[in-house]
């Protein structure tokens, strides 16, 4: 279940999003004033360090040592900025979201005439879109996947929300008949999440936008068909 609520996916709310990067189990600490007191120019220096480090490294084998190095500053600086290295990777994903999110503001929600398939398949060019200019925020995800870690189980719980927001778009295109009642939300939801994941990861590696875009749409074609009222079979 943990590969299927990571960074990457493709659906995602901003609420949720927000909230998991809340989600240090110690509380919101994040950066400290005398971080947002630099000049705009080394905070961008700390935080490509920090893009680097954990995009090639899990949250658990990072080193600040190494972020250090990169970003020219000195390990007592780091500590003036960060209360640690959860603090610092909890200031990189609320960063990630901000960015993610004004690429995706235009989808969520877009068009109330939309099914769950219509929106998942725009999320999903969306999320394509945004590895081909953001490839490193896409390993950043990646490693938390592979991740066990305390640390990140719990930020990742907290993500569990964007499970329910598509199984709770499946429960309305089945009240408006559009998909069979006798369908589990829950089991169609785990299906696209997992379609989705492999279909980024294989993106990653091809970059055949075309291509994996086509692969994706007769794949969902397969589980429309399969999901929605014979009316509704298109």
């Amino acid at each position: 279940m943990k590969a299927l609520i990571s960074i990457n996916v493709a659906m995602i709310r901003k609420r949720d999003i927000l909230n998991m990067t809340r989600l240090s189990y110690r509380g919101d600490v994040m950066p400290t004033n005398t971080f947002y007191n630099l000049e705009e120019s080394k905070r961008k220096q700390i935080f490509d360090a920090c893009v680097d480090e954990f995009s090639l490294h899990t949250f658990s084998e990072a080193s600040i040592n190494q972020i250090i190095k990169a970003a020219n500053i000195s390990r007592g600086s780091f500590y003036q900025y960060f209360a640690d290295k959860e603090d610092c990777y909890m200031y990189l994903l609320s960063e990630m979201v901000k960015e993610k999110m004004e690429m995706f503001k235009d989808v969520v929600g877009s068009n109330e005439n939309d099914t769950v398939f219509d929106e998942y398949e725009a999320m999903f060019d969306k999320a394509i879109r945004w590895i081909e200019v953001k490839p490193k925020y896409y390993q950043i995800g990646s490693k938390m996947d592979m991740d066990n870690s305390e640390f990140i189980r719990k930020l990742l719980k907290g993500n569990l929300a964007s499970l329910d927001y598509f199984a709770s778009l499946i429960r309305r295109d089945q009240q408006r008949g559009i998909i069979r009642k006798e369908i589990d939300p829950v089991i169609l939801t785990e299906m696209l999440f997992s379609i989705n994941q492999k279909a980024l990861m294989n993106f990653f590696y091809n970059r055949d936008f075309e291509g994996m875009k086509k692969h994706l749409h007769h794949i969902l074609e397969i589980i429309r068909k399969g999901s929605t009222t014979e009316e509704n079979h298109v």
